[in-house]
């Protein structure tokens, strides 16, 4: 037996007795399970006709005695049948499929395509439906028309209901059928109609409740159709719109109602059903008109017409939970819907367990440091400080901030004040540190590390979510950029989200960052557009019905005109309808309890084309004194805090708040979390452009200058950004008298540096040249110190936003005005710095000797090198290193500065004119010594110890190294990030080189907290080169390089992708990857024909390539262009001079057994192999196994006495190579083992040697030189003696 075989029959009329005593209140248990039946009713009934063609016979009086309630439930198994059960059992059903009817065939026919009127039909099956919600009551019209007609003599015959023997409901048994629809096809053919007038006692389980026989019902072909009221339901507590179902479906024959909301058909009165039974909320509910006739239409934030959409943004989320970080944005016109499509996406983020930050972006509030950005995440830590269940996570959470942040974290609470509360940090306490390189840049790893702590502590994806993108500042757009460039999250456990909103047509003109975020060559994240139009009419349909609470059948004549009014722009259509519903041509009725409209009227009303046009004819429309507040309350953007209101009207003496509660109350307004919002976006800028060019800037004049009287008292930042940007945006020309310009100025000068606290400099520069652009001529001469610090800070500005042009024009005017040479020392090393960065890096050297000679410092080129390193090491050797450490701080501002143009000195020197490098050294440790110690100090005594251990002196150099670092805890940690790169360097030839690798991490993260990209570059670079020298695999070694590319890429800096490219195509090569064949590029060409450093590697690098691919005759061609360039080369110990000398040294001895000039090679490869024996002495760990080596291939050179000595070496170099875990020098060692006993003749050992070579390349990746080797076995070696181990 199936399931559904399994299941109750039970006779309509005893379903229906069986409600008579309830009331069917929208409470009432009963009311689901009889809209379920009449629903499932309705739906036999099209699927009847959609299969076989035929439609019930219609009759006012004998349908029901044909229809049986068919119960499904699960539980019918477990329950012998019993009708009080079976009621039970559908009450209490919650599935919606655990009730069904079936029609009995002797309603149906054997007409093919049935041409029978539907009004017939739907009027009998309102009938029905009148019964079932009345509880078995007649319609009393159809009772007084059966008595009419019996007294009359109409009943003119009786059909009987089933033929004679004929018992479908026998006590205990249940009707057995295959199939669902195909059984009304069975039994049409099966059972034969009868007119026996005959009733057996099975008829009367249909006609009575044991109160007394039920009237015997009448099937009349010619039936007539009374008039029935629907009153007597809306009496027993039926709601309204079940009342009104029915009556559309007994409109049919009445046809005195409304007739365009009769029903046309029965899938009509399924499709509305279910409505019923889906939205009970909106549309199954009686609506309260008595409220709404007081407050009117309300336009709520339900989401129509974008299901598409956003299912696209949550597969995009989902992808980001399990993968990489990803990146959606939502464009389209203003009013498409964008911000809501946004927040519904939030609602399900949230449900599903998701960290949700929510910012917005506001044309007329970008003088506010990374606005959006800032609001988003000092928002998120509102909610953690406010809600005291919270209360764990936000002690997690700071604990996790300051673990892993620091006393970094003071530099983001500037940005975000309630992190500043998370973590107990008083404002006052709050470092401003003027050391910083680039604080811009430090804030974007700062912001990232932060993203990084909140989803790995709480487990789960940050979606940053922020709009109106086309207003964004190009600081935000940089700091979003680097949370979705690749590496910009480290750790592997963090996930980000990102979905921004933006108007279409609105972002083509803003600035190339902007281009950035949606730029796939840098950005790792996947990116998805997501396009809004307007809505189709089927949608802004279903927006309507359920905004009215009407079903949509009823609403279709509105929304038609609707939607050809406003072509299916949401804003439009929700404006319109609050606009109809005002005027009152779209209003509750009292007696109908529900929405009426006036077709005719609304059809005539004449619409602007525009949207915009619209809300301006509805501001118009206010009073002056409302419209004039609209006009200020838009000169703040689109939303404004109350009490800041409040204070303006105060200020301004005006009525400002009681008129802003008026355009609440009209809907333009919302007033909400104690601030005023323009109800949308459009609104604020209809109401802003009411105003003519003159008067926009007159009046944002004199809220500045209104707002400029509260800065000094009250001490607030935000009224201090928020008046000087309201002078920004009247401009000079707005000015009335001659001391305001100097006020404003002023005010600029202190909203720059407020913004450059909050490393905003873009932000910041522009209120420095706002400031300069209204001071008045002569400035220079009556305001010297206002102008010297709008230009010095506007310099600093410029040159951390890489504006090189605006830097060179500003340090112009300070050099031709300053008073004195130490006022331009700012400036100047500000230019030399840009020179720098410009790839002007020799006219920055030599502009910076100048400078230092000017303020008495020369370094003496022209000395002895050897001499001047001696006179350091005396002059160090005089005091201990605890003396050193405790060496007072230099005070004087001209050494302060000088120092600053020597530690640069340092770092250009050491690429350019190494040989100088000891000079510049020497000069920082004398005047440290000296003077007191600098922020700049410990890069002095770094070199010296980086410098000295290339020299041999290891432990020496250590020991310099290690006191740089302990001088950061004294000085500062201006300088940590280039002092633990440097320091990192010389750790390595101490330390196993596995170890030290963590070290550049270190000096990574002090790079970006200092916003020193450049230094931070170097750090990963000279990682990448320790795992290279580690022997990482290779595989891992791509995926680190191609993260630093995209990283070189982002801040343009070409020197770093020319080493990064040269790394990258080796890498590719030793893989087999096809992708390793070398792509000129002009600007690389460029920099490796002229910067000596470049060149060195680049040579290294084809030399190397060639010597592992057996290409000796490259292999020497490029050497010998290395060593031409050696000389020249950097000035300390670094980890390429590692590869540089084992490689070097293996082609030279492999040159020198081939060369005719064998002396000359063979000296190179002596020198290798010495300095590899001296670096094993300070670390046997990292070097011996190379010294070995070296040896090895040294006495392959000399004659056959020598070749036991090279066989006791090979060994010796693998077996310290395996032990100190160096798998890709292993392999080497085995692969030139084997080519020794090839040139021996020993092949069964050269054999055994290739396979273990073989199988160690392998195991490092380099699946490319295992295919290269295994070519040359099979040239070399007969078929029998290659083992089927060694193909690739």
């Amino acid at each position: 037996m199936t399931e559904r075989a399994s299941g109750h029959r039970i006779p309509l009329t005893e379903w229906i007795r069986s409600f008579r005593t309830f009331h069917y209140s929208i409470a009432s248990s009963s009311l689901i399970p009889a809209l379920r039946l009449t629903r499932s009713l309705a739906d036999e009934i099209c699927k009847v006709k959609e299969e076989t063609g035929r439609s019930p016979t219609p009759s006012r009086f004998d349908w029901i005695d044909s229809i049986v309630v068919y119960s499904q439930s699960k539980r019918s198994n477990e329950i012998s049948f019993d009708i009080e059960n079976a009621f039970d059992t559908i009450l209490t059903d919650e599935d919606d499929d655990d009730i069904r009817v079936e029609i009995l065939p002797i309603l149906f026919d054997n007409t093919e395509n049935d041409e029978r009127p539907m009004d017939g039909i739907l009027y009998s099956l309102g009938i029905v439906f009148y019964e079932i919600f009345s509880g078995g009551g007649r319609p009393a019209e159809l009772e007084q028309t059966q008595i009419v007609e019996t007294t009359n003599g109409c009943e003119t015959g009786t059909e009987e209901l089933f033929d004679e023997g004929f018992n479908p409901f026998l006590q205990g048994e249940t009707i057995h059928h295959d199939g669902e629809l195909s059984m009304y096809q069975n039994m049409l053919s099966d059972y034969n109609l009868s007119d026996d007038d005959s009733r057996s006692s099975y008829d009367m389980a249909f006609q009575g409740d044991g109160d007394g026989p039920r009237k015997r019902r009448t099937q009349n072909e010619n039936y007539d159709m009374c008039s029935v009221s629907v009153e007597p339901l809306k009496e027993k507590g039926v709601p309204r719109s079940v009342c009104d179902l029915i009556a559309n479906m007994l409109d049919c024959a009445n046809g005195t109602l409304r007739k365009d909301e009769t029903y046309q058909d029965m899938s009509e009165v399924r499709d509305d059903l279910q409505l019923l039974l889906d939205k009970p909320s909106i549309y199954l509910h009686d609506q309260d008109i008595e409220r709404l006739s007081t407050i009117g239409l309300q336009i709520g934030d339900t989401l129509f017409g974008r299901n598409a959409e956003l299912s696209t943004i949550k597969e995009a989320y989902r992808r980001s939970v399990s993968g990489d970080s990803e990146l959606v944005t939502i464009y389209g016109h203003s009013g498409t819907g964008k911000s809501l499509l946004a927040l519904e996406f939030g609602k399900y983020l949230l449900s599903d367990g998701g960290i949700l930050l929510t910012g917005k972006f506001d044309q007329r509030q970008q003088g506010k440091p990374f606005s959006a950005l800032a609001s988003a995440f000092n928002q998120y830590c509102g909610i953690l400080l406010q809600n005291c269940e919270l209360a764990p996570s936000k002690h997690k959470l700071a604990h996790q901030i300051n673990h892993v942040l620091g006393r970094e974290a003071h530099h983001l609470a500037k940005l975000i004040p309630n992190l500043a509360s998370i973590l107990g940090l008083e404002s006052n306490c709050i470092i401003h540190d003027e050391g910083c390189t680039n604080a811009q840049n430090r804030l974007q790893y700062l912001l990232c590390r932060f993203v990084e702590v909140i989803s790995s502590t709480f487990a789960a994806t940050v979606t940053l979510c922020l709009d109106d993108l086309q207003w964004a500042d190009s600081a935000s757009i940089a700091a979003v950029n680097q949370l979705l460039l690749t590496g910009g999250l480290a750790s592997p456990n963090a996930k980000f989200f990102f979905l921004g909103c933006y108007r279409e047509g609105e972002t083509d003109n803003r600035d190339s960052l902007w281009k950035t975020l949606c730029n796939n060559d840098l950005v790792s994240a996947r990116s998805t557009d997501v396009k809004l139009d307007c809505m189709d009419e089927e949608a802004l349909t279903t927006m309507v019905s359920e905004t009215l609470c009407l079903l949509p059948r009823l609403t279709r004549s509105l929304s038609s005109i609707i939607y050809h009014k406003t072509k299916g722009d949401p804003l439009f259509v929700s404006r319109l309808m609050i606009s109809l519903s005002k005027e009152g041509l779209l209003r509750p009725s009292l007696s109908w309890r529900r929405w009426e409209w006036d077709k005719e009227k609304i059809q005539c009303q004449k619409l602007p084309d525009d949207v915009a046009m619209f809300f301006t004819n509805s501001i118009e429309a206010l009073s002056e004194d409302v419209k004039a507040s609209l006009c200020v309350l838009s000169c703040f953007g689109s939303s404004t805090k109350t009490a800041f209101m409040k204070t303006l009207e105060r200020l301004l003496h005006k009525n400002l708040l009681n008129n802003l509660d008026i355009a609440v109350e009209e809907g333009l307004l919302d007033k909400k979390d104690g601030r005023y919002h323009f109800s949308h976006d459009r609104i604020q800028e209809a109401a802003y452009n009411m105003m003519n060019f003159l008067d926009q800037g007159r009046f944002h004049f004199s809220y500045g200058m209104a707002l400029a009287s509260l800065v000094a008292g009250e001490g607030d930042d935000s009224v201090l950004l928020t008046a000087a940007n309201q002078l920004n945006l009247a401009g000079p020309e707005a000015v009335q008298e001659k001391s305001q310009n100097v006020i404003v100025a002023n005010l600029n000068l202190q909203a720059g540096k407020k913004a450059m606290e909050m490393s905003d400099f873009v932000l910041a520069y522009s209120y420095f040249d706002n400031g300069i652009s209204f001071l008045r001529k002569k400035h220079w001469e009556k305001h010297y110190k206002l102008s010297l610090e709008l230009f010095d800070s506007a310099a600093k500005c410029a040159l951390t936003n890489g504006d090189i042009v605006s830097l060179e024009l500003v340090s112009e005017q300070v050099i031709a005005y300053g008073r004195s040479y130490e006022d331009k020392l700012n400036v100047l090393y500000l230019f030399t710095c840009a020179l720098g960065c410009s790839s002007r890096l020799p006219d920055s050297i030599e502009k910076s000797i100048e400078i230092l000679r000017k303020l008495g410092i020369d370094l003496q080129e022209w000395r002895n090198t050897e001499a001047c390193v001696q006179e350091t090491i005396t002059l160090l050797s005089t005091r201990t290193d605890e003396e050193i450490l405790n060496t007072r701080q230099m005070t004087e501002p001209k050494m302060i500065i000088a120092l600053k143009f020597l530690g640069k000195l340092e770092v250009g020197m050491t690429q350019t004119k190494p040989r100088s490098v000891p000079f510049v050294t020497q000069k920082i440790i004398e005047l440290s010594l000296a003077k007191g110690m600098s922020p700049m100090s410990p890069i002095g005594f770094v070199y010296f110890g980086a410098f000295i251990s290339k020299r041999g002196d290891i432990i020496s150099g250590y020991r310099y190294v290690k006191l740089a670092l302990s001088l950061l805890d004294k000085v500062g940690a201006e300088s940590a990030s280039e002092v633990i790169c440097i320091a990192t360097q010389v750790k390595i030839f101490v330390e196993p080189i596995q170890a030290a690798l963590e070290y550049h991490d270190d000096g990574y993260a002090a790079s970006m907290v200092a916003g020193d990209v450049f230094i931070a570059l170097l750090n990963t670079l000279l990682k990448n080169s320790c795992m290279y020298v580690a022997g990482v695999k290779l595989q891992t070694m791509l995926e680190k390089h191609d993260k630093f590319e995209r990283l070189a890429k982002e801040n343009n800096h070409s020197i770093f992708l020319v080493h990064i490219k040269q790394l990258q195509r080796d890498i590719l090569r030793l893989i087999g990857s096809d992708e390793d064949e070398e792509v000129t590029i002009p600007e690389h060409e460029k920099l490796i024909a002229s910067n000596n450093s470049v060149l060195k590697t680049f040579c290294f690098r084809k030399a190397y390539i060639s010597f592992m691919f057996r290409s000796y005759d490259d292999a020497k061609e490029y050497v010998s262009k290395f060593f031409d360039c050696r000389e020249n080369a950097w000035a300390h110990l670094m980890v390429t001079h590692i590869n540089n000398a084992l490689y070097t040294g293996l082609i030279s001895f492999g040159v020198a057994r081939k060369s005719r000039d064998a002396q000359c090679w063979f000296a190179r490869g002596n020198e290798s192999k010495l300095t590899f024996k001296r670096w094993a002495d300070s670390c046997q760990w990292t070097f011996e196994n190379k010294w070995y080596l070296l040896e090895a291939e040294e006495s392959f050179c000399h004659n056959d006495y020598d070749y036991e000595v090279a066989k006791l070496f090979y060994k010796q170099a693998i077996s310290s190579a395996k032990l100190h875990k160096f798998v890709h020098e292993e392999a080497l060692a085995y692969e030139l083992a084997a080519y020794f006993y090839f040139e021996l003749g020993e092949t069964e050992q050269s054999m055994e040697y290739f396979l273990a070579a073989h199988e160690r390349y392998h195991e490092w990746g380099a699946f490319g030189k295992c295919n290269s080797l295994f070519e040359f076995v099979k040239s070399s070696f007969s078929p029998a003696s290659i083992e089927s181990d060694v193909a690739p």
